[in-house]
């Protein structure tokens, strides 16, 4: 009779539990990453982020991130619907799609803080890596993203269509 009563009790605890558990829980599924291989520039869009599928920045393709990811070092600026097209006012990094005659008008996805190792004399050729600042391959930290001219502890200013990108070297 003791151990029915025991075995009740946990059971009816489980029990209890569960619904708790249950009660509290969201309804929403966890969100997953979304990732997605772009084979058609012309597709992309601006202000997304972007990274090499490839093992290195050459035209194996892009995969759209999230830009909140930390490998996210490149972001859509413009996307041109002609090859031949140029860029807005920027140091731009671009990528041409012949296939579907797009290209992307490419920068660093960049928040106040944030490290890069980056060529700032010709980003064009250089590639682009967001690293903690701590890492000995970043050489180059976000001081600010400005409309205006860069406060004073910047040592150059990057400009682009909608924004200054303000940096100092780290090494």
């Amino acid at each position: 009779m003791v151990v029915r009563q025991t075995v009740v009790v946990c059971v009816l605890a489980v029990l209890a539990y569960l619904v708790v558990w249950w009660a509290t829980t969201e309804d929403e599924e966890p969100k997953q990453a979304t990732q997605a291989f772009l084979t058609d520039y012309s597709k992309a869009e601006k202000g997304t982020c972007v990274q090499f599928a490839g093992p290195g920045e050459n035209d194996q393709g892009l995969t759209v991130i999230d830009c909140a990811q930390n490998k996210a070092a490149l972001k859509v600026g413009t996307v041109l619907t002609d090859t031949s097209g140029k860029c807005p006012r920027g140091d731009y990094k671009v990528l041409r799609d012949t296939r579907h005659n797009a290209a992307l008008c490419l920068l660093p996805n960049a928040t106040k803080g944030d490290c890069f190792e980056l060529d700032t004399d010709d980003l064009q050729r250089s590639v682009v890596s967001k690293f903690d600042c701590a890492a000995p391959r970043a050489n180059v930290q976000v001081v600010d993203l400005t409309k205006q001219s860069c406060p004073e502890e910047a040592e150059l200013g990057v400009p682009y269509e909608e924004m200054t990108l303000c940096l100092r070297r780290v090494r």
